[in-house]
């Protein structure tokens, strides 16, 4: 195998290994006032120096293959995006999610249903506004103590 070849063939291994990092479970803290949903930086890092290897494996190669890594960079920095900026909190105040989309949220007060969805819990408001607390990608404890939470939530603005 020729040096360049062996080059481009570690950059893709060491993509495909910075992609299985940066695709790991949301993490779950507990803090006083309720609970916090992201992911560590250290995945959208990881998401990042995959679109790197990704970007810079196929130069010197043909266009259409050129063409091909720069839509999978492009792909990764999105994900290590999302993995940036996607947040999920359920404090006293309410509930809140953040994301590539933008930010949602909905205080305990104004909840008209929680409703369970294949994936996860949906935080319903009066006013139309919902936040869908995904929980697929959860341990079994974290997910019944998630949800333990926002029932607790719910009955207790509704005294």
């Amino acid at each position: 195998m020729k040096r360049r070849a062996a080059a481009r063939a570690a950059l893709l291994a060491a993509a495909v290994g910075a992609l299985v990092l940066a695709l790991g479970p949301p993490r779950l803290v507990w803090e006083n006032e309720g609970l916090r949903m992201d992911h560590p930086p250290r995945r959208a890092a990881a998401a990042f120096a995959a679109a790197a290897a990704l970007a810079v494996a196929p130069l010197g190669l043909r266009r259409r293959y050129r063409a091909l890594g720069a839509a999978a960079a492009i792909a990764a920095c999105t994900l290590g995006a999302q993995r940036l900026s996607w947040r999920v909190e359920v404090v006293e105040t309410g509930v809140s999610a953040r994301g590539l989309r933008g930010a949602t949220r909905v205080s305990w007060g104004e909840v008209e249903a929680v409703e369970p969805t294949p994936g996860g819990i949906r935080v319903r408001a009066a006013n139309g506004r919902a936040v869908t607390l995904e929980t697929s990608r959860l341990g079994a404890e974290d997910r019944l103590r998630l949800e333990r939470t926002v029932a607790r939530r719910v009955r207790e603005a509704s005294r």
